[in-house]
């Protein structure tokens, strides 16, 4: 791995590593494990339910949940708990850079796999998984591309890979020290192409842009100025979480939803 690529996982994981333990993240998730930004049909329906709701779209994209899965970028392990509602545990693999995110993986899911492992160098043979899943991470890697073809690499034919996945505008791709600007996508046009490309039927392409990011941030903007009004944090602890996601906003153009399958 190249010392750029190492520095990129090292950026990810001290800022995961933080976020995703905050007192403030895990009441915002309802204590669930889930830092995803799910997916709402209504701007005030919870966190976990929400991410729930994004969960069971990504695996209703797979018209057999069966088999062997490898969860990407599993985070926390919560995704990966809720594949063990599908698949058993001993078959499910789930894979993350950080070692202390597995760990409450581990804790999560008894009985899964959880692996250290970059997404674009799968250490899996050829043709291992029925079904790949990879939720909100595909952004950050270096590159998509390069996990793309990995993933359809280990799936076995006829196997399905499933994700959700963030656009990124131009001007923010390359001045951000967790992401790269080799992975920059210009258009959803672009980004089906990338699929095809690369080799996969590309089954559905879903704009979820309004039901994924846009429902979000309205609610965790009132999420968090509740909080503030109920003296559960500070203004500088809102403030903080208000300014990181008014950045997102300007530079998050699409957020989708993909179902592919390898022929």
């Amino acid at each position: 791995m190249s010392k750029s690529a190492v520095q990129l996982n090292t950026n990810i994981n001290d800022f995961y590593d933080a976020s995703m333990f905050s007192p403030h993240l895990l009441a915002y998730y309802g204590g669930s494990d889930y830092t995803n930004f799910g997916y709402r049909t209504a701007p005030e329906q919870d966190a976990k339910t929400a991410c729930d709701a994004l969960m069971a779209r990504l695996v209703g994209f797979i018209p057999s949940p069966q088999g062997k899965v490898l969860d990407v970028a599993c985070g926390k392990g919560e995704t990966t708990r809720y594949l063990s509602r599908h698949y058993k545990p001993e078959q499910i693999t789930a894979i993350n850079i950080s070692e202390k995110q597995l760990a409450r993986g581990r804790e999560n899911v008894p009985g899964a796999h959880f692996m250290l492992m970059d997404a674009t160098a799968l250490e899996f043979p050829d043709n291992s998984f029925d079904a790949v899943v990879c939720v909100e991470a595909a952004f950050h890697f270096n590159t998509r591309e390069k996990f793309l073809r990995e993933a359809l690499r280990v799936l076995k034919p006829g196997g399905h890979l499933v994700l959700s996945d963030i656009l990124i505008a131009q001007t923010a791709e390359g001045t951000h020290q967790r992401r790269t600007s080799d992975n920059y996508v210009a258009s959803l046009d672009d980004y089906r192409k990338l699929y095809e490309r690369v080799g996969f039927d590309l089954e559905v392409l879903d704009d979820a842009t309004e039901f994924s990011w846009r429902n979000h941030f309205m609610h965790l903007i009132n999420f968090s100025h509740a909080a503030f009004l109920d003296g559960r944090v500070t203004r500088e602890q809102m403030q903080r979480s208000l300014n990181l996601y008014y950045d997102r906003a300007g530079y998050i153009n699409h957020y989708v939803l993909v179902g592919a399958a390898k022929p």
